[in-house]
C-alpha cells in the first residue's frame, strides 16, 4: 500500500465544541475540539471515494461550522489490523499526529479466514441452487428454502467457522491503538459491516466475531466506538420483523448509499452531534 502524509492544519487551542440541539437523543462522552483533524484508514473510504466520510463532511459543514473539523480520508480497501501496526504507517502517523484516528478495520481480516471463505462458497452455491429451483416463481412467505433441508442429522445452527486469524488481529490492533495513545492520537474505532440481509451467512458469523474483538478492545483502551455492525443488524432485523428484506452492501462489502448513510449517522451520534437512528423529536401536543 502506497500511503502519502497529509498536509495537517495547526491544531487550535480552542474549547471543546458539543451539538446545542437540546432535542437530540445522547449527550456523548467524547468531543471534537474546534479545528481538529481526523485522519480515517480502512474499509469503505479512500482518497478518491470518501464515502461516508462525505457524508460526515456534509452534515458538519450544514450544522456544525463552527467546529471547522479537518476530514482526511485516507484508506484502501482491504486494509488489515497488520497492516496498521507495520513499520512504514505507524511511522507516517505519529510524524503526521492527527487529533483523531478513525480504524474501520476487520472486514479485510476477515475474508482472508479460510474456514470462512470455504463456507461462504458453499453457501453461495447452495443459494444460487434454491434461487433456481421450481419454487422460485412463487412468492418467500410460501417458500421453503432448500437451505434448511436435508438428512435430519444435517438440520440445525451452521457451526462456528474456525478463526485462525482472530488471534493475530485483535493482537495487532491492540498494540496499534496503545502505540496511537501513547502518542497522543486518539483512535476512534468502528466494527465491521454486515454483508447482505442475511444474518446466518457464514461470512457474517465470522464479522459478527471480529466486530466482538473490537468492542472489547474501545471498552478496555477506552476508545470511542462507532457500532456499525450492531446498527446493521438492527436495520436487517426490523425489516425482517415486516417480511421485508435490506441489503446496505454489495456482495464484496462495498457500502452502497443508505449503508454509507447509516455508518455517517451512527459516527455522528457516537459524538453527540447527532441523534441516532430511529430517533424522533417530540412533537408539543
Amino acid at each position: 500500500m502506497r500511503w502519502c502524509k497529509p498536509t495537517l492544519p495547526a491544531t487550535s487551542s480552542k474549547p471543546k465544541v458539543l451539538a446545542s440541539d437540546p432535542n437530540r437523543a445522547h449527550t456523548s462522552d467524547y468531543a471534537f475540539e474546534t479545528g481538529q483533524t481526523v485522519i480515517f484508514l480502512g474499509d469503505h473510504t479512500t482518497p478518491d471515494d470518501p464515502g461516508f466520510v462525505r457524508i460526515v463532511r456534509d452534515v458538519l459543514a450544514r450544522f456544525h461550522p463552527q467546529l471547522n473539523l479537518h476530514l482526511i480520508s485516507a484508506g484502501t480497501k482491504g486494509q488489515t489490523a497488520h497492516g496498521l501496526r507495520s513499520q512504514a504507517l505507524m511511522d507516517i502517523l505519529l510524524s503526521s499526529r492527527p487529533n483523531w484516528l478513525g480504524l474501520s478495520l476487520g472486514f479485510g481480516d476477515a475474508l482472508r479466514e479460510p474456514d470462512a471463505r470455504v463456507r461462504y462458497e458453499e453457501y453461495l452455491r447452495r443459494k444460487a441452487d434454491s434461487d433456481e429451483g421450481p419454487d422460485a416463481a412463487i412468492g418467500p412467505e410460501y417458500r421453503i428454502s432448500p437451505l434448511n433441508l436435508g438428512p435430519v442429522e444435517d438440520v440445525g445452527k451452521e457451526p462456528e467457522p474456525q478463526l485462525e486469524r482472530l488471534g493475530g488481529f485483535k493482537g495487532d490492533l491492540q498494540g496499534a491503538v496503545s502505540t496511537l495513545l501513547g502518542a497522543g492520537i486518539r483512535p476512534i474505532l468502528l466494527t465491521t459491516v454486515v454483508l447482505g440481509s442475511d444474518l446466518s451467512n457464514p461470512l457474517n458469523v465470522t464479522l459478527r466475531a471480529y466486530s466482538r474483538v473490537i468492542r472489547e478492545i474501545a471498552a478496555e483502551q477506552g476508545c470511542p466506538l462507532v457500532d456499525v455492525e450492531r446498527a446493521f443488524r438492527d436495520v436487517v432485523d426490523r425489516a425482517r420483523n415486516y417480511k421485508q428484506s435490506v441489503t446496505l452492501t454489495a456482495p464484496d462489502g462495498s457500502l452502497n448509499p443508505q449503508g454509507e448513510a447509516l455508518i455517517a449517522r451512527n459516527f455522528l451520534h457516537t459524538f453527540g452531534l447527532l441523534p441516532g437512528p430511529g430517533f424522533r423529536r417530540a412533537h408539543n401536543s
